[in-house]
């Protein structure tokens, strides 16, 4: 999910593939030594990996398409899967680079983490990360997991925060993605911050289409989505307020095998970071998941109005 982490699923057969060709140990662990070998002074190619989820294919052409700018050739690898997927595409040197988000992936590498401030996160997720992975700047466009229900549930059940959930959650169908099922920032955190339990749990997608249409016809009552989907908006979705603060600040940052790391590639890709905001990746992925627009498109025309290719 952005822990989380995230938004629009659509698997890929990629998984198969890169999971195949998994390194030696387990794949799944957050602590797999990626190798050690030092920066390189220079990089010509570079393969762009990216999550099961519209906006990190945005992301993702995003960076790929500015790192071409500067002369690089770009693979794109993307709707690789869910994050222990992906991670062990970077361990194994499947993929080079890929959209990550602060908390999320925080998370990953030092579980239980407790930072909820962007900095602190962004600053603890450097420390956490295995020899021969770096991330560089951090954005200040964030994505955020928000837990969310419709206002005829919110009116029911008297909902404004996630710990209103304990007294009613049996009662309630929650679903979503796989990820959110056992995340902290999800159905394992409820549980262990707020006591809440649901009757049922319906696997279906990270904020996508299938979970959208259920929450809207009520076969589920809660669901994870993320802040940057207009559908939140859009539905008139009510997002619980989250006291104990399961749910980690999610600013995008790149994430990147250090031996992919030139300082070419750090200033171009840091470039981007500074200037997408929030804002920008809001509207973005509205057109991507509700105008049908194409990402690698939508990606071109904010790289070309930022001054960026």
């Amino acid at each position: 999910m952005r822990s989380t982490l995230v938004r629009t699923a659509i698997a890929g057969v990629a998984v198969f593939g890169l999971v195949a060709c998994g390194g030696g140990g387990d794949p799944l662990s957050g602590d797999n030594d990626a190798g050690s070998s030092p920066a390189p002074d220079k990089v010509t190619s570079i393969t762009v990996g990216s999550a099961d989820f519209s906006e990190s294919q945005l992301l993702a052409e995003i960076f790929g398409q500015a790192l071409q700018a500067k002369g690089i050739e770009v693979k794109q690898q993307q709707n690789i899967g869910n994050r222990e997927t992906y991670m062990a595409a970077i361990k194994d040197g499947s993929v080079h680079l890929l959209p990550e988000y602060t908390g999320a992936a925080l998370d990953y590498f030092k579980k239980g983490a407790t930072e909820t401030e962007d900095d602190a996160a962004y600053n603890a997720l450097k420390g956490a990360l295995p020899s021969g992975l770096e991330v560089l700047d951090k954005s200040p466009a964030a994505d955020e997991d928000t837990i969310v229900v419709t206002k005829a549930t919110a009116d029911k059940y008297s909902l404004k925060s996630l710990a209103d959930l304990k007294a009613v959650s049996k009662e309630m169908v929650a679903g979503g993605s796989s990820e959110f099922k056992v995340r902290e920032a999800g159905l394992k955190g409820l549980k262990e911050k707020y006591g809440v339990e649901f009757k049922e749990y319906k696997t279906l997608d990270a904020g996508g289409p299938l979970s959208t249409k259920a929450l809207l016809d009520n076969q589920i009552q809660l669901s994870n989505f993320f802040t940057t989907q207009s559908v939140i908006k859009d539905n008139n979705l009510v997002q619980l307020e989250d006291p104990e603060n399961i749910l980690p600040p999610n600013n995008i940052v790149p994430l990147i095998r250090t031996d992919h790391k030139s300082d070419e590639i750090a200033a171009a890709l840091n470039a981007v970071s500074a200037k997408l905001t929030t804002d920008d990746l809001t509207e973005l992925v509205k057109r991507v998941d509700v105008g049908k627009e194409n990402a690698k498109a939508v990606a071109k025309d904010w790289l070309t109005k930022n001054s960026l290719v």
